[in-house]
């Protein structure tokens, strides 16, 4: 099984595969996130369109590499993955279809590769905070988080976990989302918990 945690920036989505590894470390191991280890590492990030062009294909094949080798190495544990690769056509400056186009592939394919997906929403712009590789303001962040909602919207088992609750109660919802899918609960009976829950983490 494959789970993508997704969203803006400054979404929480590190802090909850922390948590996620500690309270499922037996269970799951995490995959993480591939731009933060380009950037990190010296990769270019430049602003022009080439170069962000370059940028998200560096990124994709970073990704379906590091997936890849949690796949061959944790035959037999359950994949957290930071980011998917779906994340790069929001990132993308172009139209979507020209993404999929630049990496071989289709929207198809690339959303079929996660069984589950979490979109956790950008922090509000009072709580957002930048840093080395979070380099967006806070509105260009929440328009990045609007982009990502509308690439992953065609998954058929994705949840949205919104900013307008504290981030204590965003970490909960999502653990309670992951209890209820490592306990083998179908898409529809989780949602229909977080519903009797007045929860805010919906398709």
């Amino acid at each position: 099984m494959k789970i993508c945690l997704t969203g803006g920036p400054s979404a929480g989505k590190t802090t909850l595969a922390e948590l996620l590894a500690k309270e499922f470390r037996r269970k799951a191991t995490i995959v993480p996130e591939a731009a933060s280890i380009l950037f990190r590492g010296g990769f270019p990030r430049l602003e022009t369109s080439f170069s962000q062009k370059c940028q998200q294909r560096a990124i994709y094949s970073v990704q379906s590499e590091l997936e890849r080798q949690s796949q061959h190495l944790e035959k037999n544990k359950i994949l957290i993955c930071d980011r998917g690769t779906v994340d790069g056509a929001a990132y993308w400056p172009g139209k979507e279809s020209e993404f999929y186009k630049a990496i071989d592939s289709s929207r198809k394919v690339e959303l079929a590769r996660y069984d589950w997906v979490l979109h956790l929403d950008t922090a509000a712009e009072s709580a957002y905070q930048s840093s080395v590789t979070r380099i967006e303001s806070p509105s260009a962040a929440q328009a990045i988080n609007k982009k990502i909602l509308t690439v992953w919207k065609h998954h058929p088992q994705r949840f949205v976990i919104h900013n307008d609750q504290n981030f204590s109660i965003k970490m909960q919802t999502a653990l309670i989302i992951m209890d209820h899918i490592l306990a083998g609960l179908s898409y529809s009976k989780i949602v229909e918990h977080l519903k009797t829950q007045h929860s805010r983490a919906l398709p």
